[in-house]
């Protein structure tokens, strides 16, 4: 008879959806979700998914900002009060704000927030290695906050500095760098990746 105590295997299997976005949709706020996007021309909210995520057995997702404001990350932290499926959000705070510290303060009060991101995919290349753009990061890590990486897949070059210049921070690949599939062009992406 095996005595060995196996705890692991009695633990109950979590699975959570890293990355879900909610909104009440608004045209002006959510300008991104141009005319090609009808599908998202909508409000989404955690009580028009539940259904799928029972059906999944998925046990709770992080709510990711799809707006570049602070009332973005107040919006899900106010969403996540109600809604129990949420068990982190990753937010929006400006990361080359002279008063950044003042404002992770002020977030640090919600622990539900466990990170933040900015949207780099619209910004220049080289966005990632800016070293004010950096400072903004350590300034994250030394809250314990995780960054999100949000860019295409010709940013993977600045990504890949990013991530040396942090080796102790806890980054996400947002979208895995958004190869470009549609037009079979992925040799760069997996390279980088």
């Amino acid at each position: 008879m095996d005595e060995t105590n196996d705890n692991a295997s009695s633990l109950p299997v979590l699975t959570i959806d890293s990355h879900v976005h909610f909104w009440k949709y608004d045209k002006k706020r959510y300008a991104w979700i141009d005319k090609s996007m009808k599908t998202l021309q909508q409000d989404y909210l955690p009580e028009h998914m539940m259904l799928t995520l029972r059906r999944n057995e998925v046990s709770g997702v992080v709510a990711v900002q799809a707006d570049s404001s602070e009332y973005e990350t107040q919006f899900l932290v106010e969403l996540a009060k109600t809604h129990p499926i949420i068990k982190g959000v990753v937010g929006w705070v400006d990361l080359l704000n002279s008063n950044l510290n003042d404002r992770l303060r002020y977030f640090s009060q919600y622990p539900i927030i466990k990170g933040f991101r900015h949207i780099v995919q619209s910004e220049p290349d080289d966005f990632l290695r800016r070293k004010e753009f950096q400072a903004g990061v350590r300034q994250l890590q030394g809250f314990g906050y995780t960054y999100d990486i949000l860019i295409y897949h010709h940013q993977l070059p600045a990504a890949i500095d990013l991530v040396q210049e942090f080796p102790e921070m806890k980054l996400a690949l947002d979208h895995c760098a958004k190869p470009d599939i549609k037009n079979k062009k992925i040799d760069d992406w997996k390279k980088g990746i």
